[in-house]
């Protein structure tokens, strides 16, 4: 494995007001993530790319790739077999998180799924056998951590801040003004020169990731590494892992998604709300997002489900708690891909 320790060894994460203490299994910092990757052994560990600060950007893969014919699926959606495009027992769940750096839930989450298969415990030392169970009959993809550029200076976790506390986060304009959400998406990529203070959104190049998914103008090497992993793997399935301010939920499927595609999220959410309880936020059956982004982009590649998680990112509650949300959804998601094909390519494009 490569060293990064030049890299790593000035990182200062900035200040936060109001945050709490992350436990000790919370390892989201760079050289945690790094070392944690340099433990693993029974997956396959690649670094897809690194990102315009020289951070690398990792996958670790289990199970078995099994070959696949050499087709595209746009080509296959006009065919009479679309099914050819990933026509295997063998179905592909991809976990990606940390596209929005300070969003450390998901980073934690899959680090820990990383412990759960390597050793049987996670960093706490608790182990979670159904979910390895369940894990064992999958072709899993995991990125940990996807923009490591904002992670080298993002806190720890928000639990406990407001709003208010962002402007370490946020980017600030020369002119003083900050980019806040939803406003921030007025620009794309950030105009870096007009740029005083780079938020943890973006790369170092002021890209953010998860709408990096223009076709023909995708931008960012992160994103291209995201979209060339999903279709080089044919994957049924993509979770982006985020984190929002209250309950955890799982965004309605876009208005943009394939008809089969759109009822199987909402299936998984269904079942996912029921575990949780009403911790979880739920939403009528018919919700939609308008939002365009690279889930979007993976799908259009794959004919892939694709969802983002938001995990509960300020609300004060166990540590503990935000990663048994994110245990259930990987339960749930897999429970239900053993029940059935999670992304038949033969039935999902038809109402």
């Amino acid at each position: 494995m490569n060293d990064y320790s030049e890299l790593c060894k000035n990182l200062v994460p900035r200040k936060v007001a109001n945050t709490y203490d992350r436990p000790a299994w919370w390892r989201v910092r760079i050289p945690e993530l790094i070392e944690d990757i340099g433990k693993v052994k029974k997956g396959q560990v690649e670094i897809l790319t690194h990102t315009p600060g020289g951070f690398p950007v990792y996958c670790v893969t289990y199970g078995e790739k099994l070959p696949q014919r050499k087709t595209y699926w746009p080509s296959l959606t006009g065919s009479k077999h679309p099914e050819y495009y990933a026509n295997t027992d063998q179905q592909t769940l991809m976990f990606i998180a940390g596209i929005h750096a300070e969003e450390t839930e998901g980073i934690t989450a899959l680090s820990n799924l990383l412990s759960l298969l390597e050793t049987g415990v996670d960093h706490r030392g608790i182990a979670r056998p159904h979910l390895v169970g369940l894990a064992q009959k999958f072709r899993l993809v995991i990125m940990p951590c996807v923009n490591m550029d904002g992670r080298s200076f993002a806190p720890d976790c928000l639990m406990g801040c407001t709003p208010d506390d962002y402007a370490p986060l946020h980017t600030r304009l020369k002119n003083g003004k900050y980019l806040v959400w939803p406003d921030l998406k007025e620009y794309f990529p950030l105009p870096m020169d007009e740029v005083d203070q780079l938020g943890t959104y973006y790369n170092f190049e002021g890209v953010n990731i998860q709408l990096d998914s223009a076709p023909g103008n995708i931008i960012s090497n992160e994103a291209k590494a995201i979209l060339k992993l999903a279709h080089d793997e044919r994957i049924d399935c993509m979770v982006n892992m985020h984190t929002a301010r209250d309950n955890p939920h799982i965004i309605p499927p876009t208005i943009t998604n394939y008809p089969g595609n759109f009822k199987t999220v909402h299936e998984i959410n269904r079942r996912w709300t029921q575990k949780m309880g009403k911790v979880a936020m739920d939403y009528d059956e018919n919700a939609y997002s308008t939002q365009c982004d690279i889930n979007d982009a993976v799908t259009l590649a794959t004919g892939a489900v694709t969802m983002t998680y938001e995990a509960a990112g300020l609300k004060v509650e166990e540590f503990d708690n935000k990663l048994e949300a994110a245990y259930k959804l990987f339960e749930t998601i897999m429970e239900y891909a053993s029940e059935t094909p999670i992304a038949p390519r033969n039935k999902l494009l038809y109402r």
